[in-house]
């Protein structure tokens, strides 16, 4: 073999390992990074998985480069020409077998590696999904407890109002009974009572899924009606008949006292 192709040689192996270590390296911290995102998830967590997913892409884009570099030297038959140093060489352009076999295998190297860069940068993807899942969670929950709060806190106003209304410098003649305080205390305490209570049904009410089943062309499940159980984050279908049900299929499902649809695709179908 030439010279000039063992140092071509040198060059492709020595790019493809290369980015193989920097791939290696990347790797290696976003699993920490990945770790640290799943145990909890804090602002450095974040702002460290934006940094990797930017060093990611980043490094796609150079091993893009290379590869397609050393693709548009195999598809031009003047740069393989270009390639040999000695004049002979270059008159002699019928065999470029060998440099091409050279440079296929390079490219081959670098294409390894640029699916493992792929892999990584999916798996990026979906940390970041997953992350954002978690954080919809996380937000569901406080935007549920406030509601609770709210709903308590309203309570309480209707209370204290009754209790204003009747610590008022205004002469009513229920002050002068011995039993009065006792008597305004119940009636506002049954009002908080009963309005926080009121709040909390109709709260845990609209939270309650229930299929819905408006037409029989909507949804065309056959002549039996469907029920579903809830499994921790799954909705197991029951009833169905497997004629019309695939995987793959959009269930429609609607919050009680609600108009907005909740939708989701049947993953699997297990057969009795």
């Amino acid at each position: 073999m030439p010279f000039e192709l063992q140092i071509m040689e040198i060059i492709g192996e020595s790019i493809a390992y290369g980015l193989k270590l920097k791939t290696q390296d990347i790797l290696m911290e976003f699993e920490t990074i990945r770790q640290s995102s799943y145990a909890r998830i804090s602002i450095e967590s974040l702002r460290e998985l934006v940094f990797i997913k930017s060093k990611v892409d980043k490094h796609h884009r150079n091993a893009d480069l290379a590869h397609q570099a050393w693709l548009d030297l195999l598809a031009y038959d003047e740069d393989m020409i270009g390639l040999y140093l000695t004049e002979h060489r270059q008159n002699d352009s019928s065999d470029l077998s060998e440099i091409e076999l050279l440079l296929e295998s390079c490219a081959k190297q670098i294409a390894e590696v640029c699916r493992s860069v792929y892999d990584l940068k999916d798996s990026v993807q979906n940390v970041e999904i997953t992350t954002g899942f978690m954080l919809d969670a996380v937000r569901n929950q406080l935007l549920a407890f406030e509601i609770r709060i709210n709903i308590i806190t309203m309570g309480f106003s209707i209370g204290v109002f009754i209790t204003a209304i009747y610590g008022m410098n205004l002469y009513s003649g229920i002050e002068e009974h011995p039993r009065a305080l006792l008597f305004v205390a119940t009636i506002s305490s049954c009002f908080a009572i009963t309005s926080i209570t009121i709040g909390l049904y109709r709260l845990f009410k609209y939270r309650r899924v229930k299929f819905h089943r408006p037409n029989q062309n909507t949804l065309p499940f056959g002549a039996m009606e469907p029920a579903f159980n809830i499994r921790g984050d799954f909705l197991l279908l029951t009833n169905y008949s497997t004629e019309f049900v695939r995987a793959g299929d959009i269930v429609v499902f609607r919050i009680e006292g609600r108009d907005i649809p909740i939708v989701h695709r049947v993953i699997k179908i297990h057969e009795k």
